[in-house]
């Protein structure tokens, strides 16, 4: 099967649900052509290269930046434009499935059979939009979900929101890409991880007041704005807090680890969306439980495996349970990624398609 997959994102970013659903197609035999983020210089033709066996990355330009189209006419200039760099591509391959994460590319959908053309929408593009966006990426969202054979939701109230204009709408959450491996018995296992984008949407406060506690954290990853920044330079003075750059999950040492936290801002509506993320899968898949804040739509699991914390003090406590019962967990993590494998969710994308 020749598949068509279309993002916003860089293929050398960190992992995420593009790059997995990419990497689950080629896995399961698939040939699959790549779009990135687009770029901004207009003169330049759609570029392919080939990154490895199966995979073709395509680079094209767009006219203006998603975040610019606020009107009608926008819309139509750049569609035409796209429409112009991408026709050779489409034209010449029979492509048997498009994967769309754009939530402004309904224009697209014109091109292909109806049954092949599925959008993803793994993120609340309206709460991100900036105020004079909100209402056109409102129209755009509801017109590529309207006109997509089916749309898939990462979340409980992605789903929902996604409801009101399609009449195929699923809930495709991440899944467990490799199989579960269980970690070998440690003495001790006292680093609370965080491992992901390190920015504003942490909650700081939850963090100092760990820290406050005694309590060794670890942090691993890219590091956003100046803000942030300071935050982790106001932190250094605490000697349980260490700071690490990015690196991919094969070297992510886990062996001193208790548990991972993703203390992130209720206050933020893209974080109060959250169910569960493709993070949290590869991190339970090697026997690492996860503490969330208490989010409205947090999959529901074992206090073993997935905890959601509503206060320092729970954090506190769950981070402790965690280092006393590590081993005791494992069982729950095992059971509760039955169902959540990479095979489970290309069965089920299989199954749209008929």
């Amino acid at each position: 099967m020749k598949v068509l997959i279309i993002t916003r994102t860089n293929w050398d970013e960190a992992p995420r649900i593009r790059h997995q659903m990419c990497n689950m197609m080629l896995k399961q035999g698939n040939e699959v052509v790549f779009l990135e983020k687009p770029t901004n210089s207009i003169l330049s033709p759609l570029k392919l290269r080939e990154e490895k066996e199966g995979l073709t990355l395509g680079t094209y330009p767009e006219l203006m930046h998603h975040q610019l189209k606020f009107t009608k006419l926008f819309q139509y200039l750049n569609a035409k434009f796209v429409i112009r760099k991408l026709k050779n591509l489409i034209e010449n391959n029979n492509f048997d499935l498009v994967l769309n994460f754009n939530y402004d590319y309904s224009y697209l959908s014109n091109f292909f059979e109806p049954r092949k053309f599925i959008s993803i929408i793994n993120d609340n593009f309206i709460a991100q939009g900036k105020p004079w966006m909100k209402k056109s990426i409102r129209e755009q969202m509801e017109s590529t979900c309207a006109l997509s054979y089916a749309t898939l939701s990462v979340s409980y109230p992605l789903k929902k929101l996604v409801d009101k204009s399609s009449n195929n709408s699923l809930l495709f959450i991440p899944w467990c890409e490799v199989e579960y491996k269980k970690p070998k018995p440690m003495k001790l296992r006292n680093i609370v991880l965080y491992y992901g984008y390190i920015n504003e949407r942490i909650d700081w406060t939850v963090i100092e007041g760990l820290l406050e506690r005694n309590i060794s954290i670890r942090f691993v990853g890219p590091v956003a704005g100046n803000a942030t920044k300071q935050e982790l330079i106001r932190l250094q003075h605490f000697p349980d807090f260490e700071v690490k750059g990015a690196c991919s999950f094969e070297k992510l040492d886990l062996t001193d680890v208790c548990c991972s936290i993703a203390p992130y801002r209720k206050d933020i509506e893209s974080v109060r969306a959250c169910t569960i993320s493709n993070r949290a899968f590869r991190l339970l898949s090697s026997g690492i439980p996860v503490v969330y804040p208490n989010l409205p739509y947090l999959i529901k699991a074992p206090k073993t495996v997935i905890f959601g914390a509503s206060s320092l003090q729970e954090y506190f406590e769950i981070i402790n349970f965690y280092m006393r019962n590590f081993d005791s967990c494992q069982n729950d993590i095992l059971d509760f990624l039955d169902g959540h494998s990479e095979q489970d969710r290309y069965n089920s994308l299989m199954s749209i398609l008929g």
